[in-house]
């Protein structure tokens, strides 16, 4: 079983080399920054949400207890903040806090405006964790802002406060909703015949309610499992053979990536710069010289290395023959070295191998396994013996040597 979100999927979407660093190096991106308009995401959502709560136990507020309310969690925002707030609009010269304010108090205003009196709903859920199966295989975790009943119709509800009314962007809403209804079949199918996906774009004061079918949702459904089965068949590949599978979109996107330091894309964009600011104390020859130099002398040292590796190795041989784990320490004046002597398994045909574990249905499971050291399946695996791969795997002794601090 896997477990993805919808963020997932856009980030792969994105760039595959974002989502490379992301979820598969798991590469720390920089703290969390508040600005204003996440401020202002997050006292919409709190704003609704405390209003369908009342609602949902029969006690509608007035569009003055509404904006209070509104005012009383914008202050303790304020509070938790304050020290931020005006940093924050530093990037927004021609903007006061007085401005992000009023925007504020008019999505909420005009949005009561148009849904008072409120007595044609029925709240099942608001800002609700939702897990559902898009697949056997695959358990799709997101949020749902709102659930409504209206009779016998579902409504999902999704807030969204962008300045910039999205075009391309609003087709993968509608998406992202559309699938929750695999959600809603999982858990209420008994109670309701129809169903529609709500998305509020308060900026604009626009609603867009699309109807969800059941073509629809097969057709969207197919199309997140498909972009599912590629990402897990990258990471296979990149865990076992490849370092290339997942590479670089290059978009307006770009300027605000975490991965900037990483990214190849970007450090190509920022070369030009960096040559400048290199050649600006030393010619381009002298700094040829001086790499081919320093490549030379590690060169030598490396072979100098594994020389030595090569003697303590078949004089660890010699002491113990056999093919089993062991750890040696042989002894220098300040330092020793460690050799510790294993059994593993080396894939020697790639092809076969995959073959046999989808075969057994575990490509899912092991899908991490690095290529051409498959100890963790075999070593760690009740379900997998080593006769089930021949012709795929073959047992070999490996050997590690580090220097070890005598203290």
């Amino acid at each position: 079983m896997v477990r993805y979100s919808v963020s997932q999927i856009q980030v792969y979407m994105q760039c595959p080399l974002k989502y490379r660093y992301r979820y598969v190096d798991k590469i720390p991106t920089s703290e969390f920054v508040e600005t204003t308009d996440t401020l202002l995401w997050t006292l919409v959502h709190e704003s609704l949400q405390n209003l369908y709560n009342s609602i949902n136990v029969f006690k509608v507020p007035t569009k003055e207890e509404f904006i209070s309310d509104y005012y009383a969690l914008r202050e303790k925002k304020e509070k938790e903040t304050s020290e931020n707030w005006w940093e924050i609009l530093n990037h927004h010269t021609d903007l006061t806090i007085d401005d992000f304010k009023r925007r504020w108090e008019m999505y909420l205003s005009r949005y009561y405006d148009k849904h008072a009196p409120f007595d044609d709903i029925q709240v099942i859920s608001t800002e609700k964790q939702i897990s559902f199966q898009l697949a056997d295989w695959i358990n799709f975790l997101w949020f749902i802002d709102r659930l409504d009943k209206i009779w016998d119709t579902f409504v999902i509800n999704d807030y969204k406060t962008n300045k910039n009314l999205p075009t391309e962007e609003k087709d993968q809403y509608v998406e992202q909703l559309t699938l929750y209804w695999l959600w809603i079949q999982q858990k209420y199918a008994k109670y309701f015949k129809n169903l529609k996906a709500k998305l509020y774009f308060l900026h604009f004061d626009i609603e867009d309610e699309r109807e969800i079918t059941q073509n629809k949702l097969d057709e969207i459904k197919a199309k997140y499992v498909n972009i599912i089965k590629e990402i897990e068949q990258n990471k296979l590949q990149y865990a076992m053979w490849s370092k290339k599978i997942f590479e670089a979109n290059q978009s307006s996107l770009c300027a605000w990536c975490d991965y900037q330091s990483v990214c190849p894309l970007f450090s190509v964009v920022n070369s030009d710069d960096e040559v400048e600011w290199e050649l600006s104390d030393k010619s381009i020859t002298a700094l040829v010289d001086e790499f081919v130099e320093i490549c030379d002398k590690i060169s030598e040292l490396e072979k100098e290395k594994e020389s030595l590796k090569c003697i303590f190795q078949r004089y660890v041989i010699k002491k113990d023959p056999n093919d089993e784990k062991s750890d040696f320490i042989l002894s220098g004046t300040d330092w020793n070295v460690k050799i510790t002597k294993t059994l593993k398994m080396n894939v020697i045909d790639k092809d076969k191998f995959l073959e046999k574990i989808k075969s057994l249905w575990l490509f899912e499971e092991y899908a991490d396994i690095p290529w051409q050291n498959v100890n963790k399946l075999f070593l760690k695996s009740w379900k997998v013996r080593l006769s089930d791969f021949l012709w795929a795997v073959e047992e070999d002794v490996s050997f590690m040597v580090r220097k070890q601090n005598k203290k």
